[in-house]
């Protein structure tokens, strides 16, 4: 028996089925939190194929390029997919990378670069405070339902961008540059005050042992540094959080631009 007669289903369906799958399943490979090398590879398959059955019958009447029922057509056009779901996870993963870039900084600074674990998000090893940092940033997405804006702009991008029909034009790569260049501004910005009083510490140990030369200044710093360290981040923890939080609009801000016509 036919399935597509049997569901009264166009011949296209499954062209659009396999188009929409590809964009979700590049998707779902490198998005924050959902692309996290902890979650199943099942679980990736399982939502992209769900996604693909929901959303195959509303771009039904989506008119395709006639060319992509010729393999040497479709084969661009999925690459073209395969492109735009990775980009827009990658754009939403920069959030991220320029949060456990910070506390690597600010955990190196405080001493604790010896006293690394492994972080199964990054599938690397990072510093205790880098490990803390990237936690808060997974905390912040998921209070202010970032995966749900993932859901949001991986939907958006079907109404902007018709199935293969994705080109990487200049204003697509001014826009991956911008979004990079970027990451190293929020990094900055996050650590900007762990590092800012580390710095006055380093000063003053300096001070003290031109006043002190008997002192043992080296061995003294480090928990100096320390402890400097946890009462800043302690105290700059309300003022972070509001800068995250922020970071995350303006993450999928830039995302959504990207998907505008």
């Amino acid at each position: 028996m036919n399935l597509f007669a049997a569901f009264q289903l166009p011949p296209q369906a499954l062209l659009v089925f396999l188009l929409v799958l590809v964009r979700a399943s590049a998707l779902f490979l490198v998005a924050p939190v959902l692309g996290n090398a902890s979650v199943p590879a099942r679980v990736k398959v399982g939502l992209s194929a769900m996604l693909a059955l929901i959303v195959t019958p509303v771009l039904l009447d989506q008119a395709l390029p006639r060319e992509l029922g010729n393999f040497w057509f479709l084969l661009p056009a999925v690459l073209s997919e395969l492109l735009l779901g990775v980009m827009i996870g990658f754009l939403s993963q920069l959030f991220f990378v320029a949060v456990q870039f910070a506390g690597q900084m600010v955990g190196t600074q405080m001493g604790f670069g010896m006293a690394s674990i492994f972080d199964p998000m990054a599938g690397s090893q990072v510093s205790v405070v880098g490990q803390f940092y990237m936690l808060l940033g997974v905390l912040v997405f998921l209070l202010l339902d970032g995966h749900h804006w993932v859901l949001i702009a991986l939907q958006k991008s079907f109404v902007a961008v018709p199935l293969g029909s994705f080109t990487f034009d200049a204003r697509a790569l001014q826009t991956v540059v911008a979004a990079s260049n970027d990451m190293f501004w929020v990094a900055l910005m996050i650590m900007a005050p762990v590092l800012g009083v580390l710095v006055l510490g380093e000063v003053a140990m300096a001070i003290v042992a031109r006043i002190l030369p008997q002192m043992n200044v080296f061995v003294a710093s480090f928990p100096v540094k320390i402890g400097l360290g946890v009462m800043t981040m302690a105290l700059s923890f309300p003022l972070l959080v509001g800068y995250l939080a922020g970071q995350t609009e303006r993450t999928f801000a830039t995302v959504l631009s990207i998907l505008s016509p």
